[in-house]
C-alpha cells in the first residue's frame, strides 16, 4: 500500500525536475543579440594593443581571427589599402602590418544597434572609436561610423562584412 503514492510522487516529480531544467538553460542560454554583442568585443580586444604588449601575446590574439571573421568577409574602409574580399588568415597578416606601426592602440563600441533576422543573418549599426598612438609618438583619434552584417555559422555569429563611413572631420 505504501508503494503506491512513492510511484505517483516519483511520477510527478520527474517532470517537474524535467521542465524545470529545460527553464533553466533557456533563460541562461545566450541570445543572438548576446552573441553578436560577444563576437564585437572579441573583435575590440583583437584589433586592441596595448603598450609594451608582448608578442606572444599579439599572435593568440591573432589566431582568433577565424572566431569573429567569416570564411569570407568584404571590408570597406573607403581607403584602398584596407577594401576588399578577406579571408580570416588574409585579416590576420594585415592586423598583424598594421599592429607593427602601432605603440598602442584601443578600439572601442558605442551606440550599438542590432537587428536579427532569423534565423542566421543579422546586422549592426554603430559609432566605432580608435584611440592609436604610432611609433612616431604622433596620436590617431578616429570617430566612425560603421555598419556590420553577420551570419550564423555552426551557432556561431561571424562577421561577413564591414563597411565603414566619416561622420566626424578635423
Amino acid at each position: 500500500m505504501n508503494i503506491l503514492p512513492r510511484k505517483w510522487f516519483y511520477l510527478i516529480l520527474i517532470p517537474i525536475l524535467a521542465l524545470g531544467g529545460l527553464s533553466l538553460w533557456y533563460l541562461l542560454r545566450d541570445s543572438d543579440e548576446v552573441q553578436i554583442r560577444k563576437t564585437l568585443r572579441s573583435l575590440c580586444d583583437l584589433a586592441s594593443k596595448r603598450e609594451n604588449e608582448k608578442n606572444a601575446i599579439a599572435m593568440l590574439k591573432l589566431n582568433s581571427t577565424d572566431k569573429v571573421f567569416a570564411p569570407e568577409c568584404r571590408i570597406d574602409f573607403r581607403h584602398e589599402m584596407f577594401a576588399g574580399t578577406y579571408t580570416p588568415a588574409e585579416l590576420t597578416s594585415l592586423l598583424a602590418r598594421s599592429r607593427g606601426i602601432l605603440k598602442n592602440c584601443e578600439i572601442g563600441i558605442r551606440d550599438l544597434s542590432i537587428t536579427v533576422e532569423p534565423p542566421d543573418k543579422a546586422s549592426a549599426v554603430f559609432t566605432g572609436l580608435l584611440n592609436a598612438t604610432m611609433n612616431d609618438g604622433s596620436r590617431v583619434d578616429e570617430v566612425r561610423e560603421l555598419f556590420c552584417t553577420f551570419v550564423k555559422i555552426e551557432d556561431h555569429w561571424l562577421i561577413d562584412s564591414m563597411s565603414v563611413r566619416d561622420i566626424l572631420e578635423k
